[in-house]
């Protein structure tokens, strides 16, 4: 009986309540008097605005993550696209991600004169994918200046191969592109050309 009265007690109060009275609000946010009467162009410019400012956010993590290692860098970003499918599929992968090593990193336009590098993507040419990849990474280390001071260099593949500096830095005659990208373990430098060119079994 006693808890009959208590609940009659509560709805009773409940009801006394003024209905007019606005209750608080905590996830209706109020909107600036300033952006109510915004056009649909302006609404448009400043989501464009926001996209803008989240795209720059986001690029800035992913530099940050980039420079981790030269796998990171070459897997998250775009400027080696050709060369990083094929490092990703070879077993060479997993060295370039764990060691300081100098991937010489050829540009798409490098392809060109190669259009067969599709084929080394087959289960049966991981062989020669691994040693393609081979002949472009050196198990030191090296920044540009470093890189270009050496005459004789060995790649993983286990070869010695020569640079020079006649019209332009070449290796294997191969020609190297300036600067480096240097990142917590290892670095990256361009080639305009290959380094080697794997005898393909069609």
């Amino acid at each position: 009986m006693t808890t009959l009265s208590f609940c009659a007690c509560i709805l009773f109060s409940c009801s006394s309540i003024d209905k007019d009275t606005p209750l608080p609000s905590s996830d209706k946010k109020e909107i600036p008097e300033g952006l109510k009467n915004l056009t649909e162009a302006e609404k448009r410019g400043m989501r464009l605005i926001k996209r803008r400012l989240e795209e720059k956010n986001n690029t800035a993590e992913v530099k940050e993550k980039n420079l981790n290692s030269v796998y990171k860098y070459l897997t998250t970003s775009d400027e080696y696209p050709i060369f990083t499918s094929l490092m990703r599929k070879s077993a060479i992968s997993k060295h370039i991600h764990s060691q300081n090593v100098t991937v010489l990193a050829p540009v798409d336009r490098a392809f060109d004169i190669f259009p067969e590098y599709k084929y080394l993507l087959r289960p049966e040419n991981e062989a020669l994918l691994n040693e393609f990849i081979s002949y472009h990474v050196i198990d030191i280390a090296y920044d540009y200046k470093e890189f270009t001071i050496n005459t004789q260099l060995t790649v993983h593949a286990g070869e010695s191969l020569e640079l020079t500096n006649k019209n332009g830095i070449h290796f294997n005659g191969a020609h190297v592109r300036s600067g480096s990208i240097n990142t917590n373990l290892g670095s990256i430098i361009g080639m305009d050309d290959l380094i080697f060119y794997p005898k393909l079994t069609k």
